[in-house]
């Protein structure tokens, strides 16, 4: 399968099924989660669905040291370009657990926890989830 297959069904089984885009990679073994949502945001029927992005670490740990060596909230978050409310939480965070509460969570812990095969429970996914169909 070419790259541009992988990323047309990919997107496709994003959109005709009820799975998140973390069960999309899960299910079929790639893009990574990032990956699928930049495919996702290049696609019309995507648009205004965008979950915010993940600010990286080093963002993060910058915000907390400009901010605890003097420098206001609001000016951090206007030179890293990140909210004011970001930055603020991120102190605040810091505070509480040092560098470890810094650390991005992941969105869709909660939702992954289901083997592949339970997932593929509709008829009409059947098209585009052969690898869970074909032992049936």
């Amino acid at each position: 399968m070419s790259g541009l297959e992988e990323r047309e069904r990919a997107v496709e089984l994003y959109f005709t099924t009820p799975m998140a885009t973390a069960q999309v990679v899960e299910h079929l073994g790639y893009p990574t989660r990032q990956c699928l949502e930049r495919w996702l945001a290049m696609d019309s029927r995507y648009a205004g669905h965008m979950a915010k992005p993940i600010i990286p670490l080093e963002t993060r740990r910058r915000a907390v040291e400009l901010v605890l060596g003097g420098m206001q909230q609001k000016q951090a978050a206007k030179q890293l370009g990140v909210s004011v409310g970001a930055v603020h939480g991120w102190v605040r965070a810091y505070r509480k657990g040092g560098m470890a509460a810094l650390q991005p969570k992941n969105r869709n812990s909660a939702q992954g926890n289901k083997p592949a095969d339970s997932r593929c429970v509709l008829a009409s996914w059947r098209p585009l989830c052969e690898r869970c169909f074909s032992a049936v």
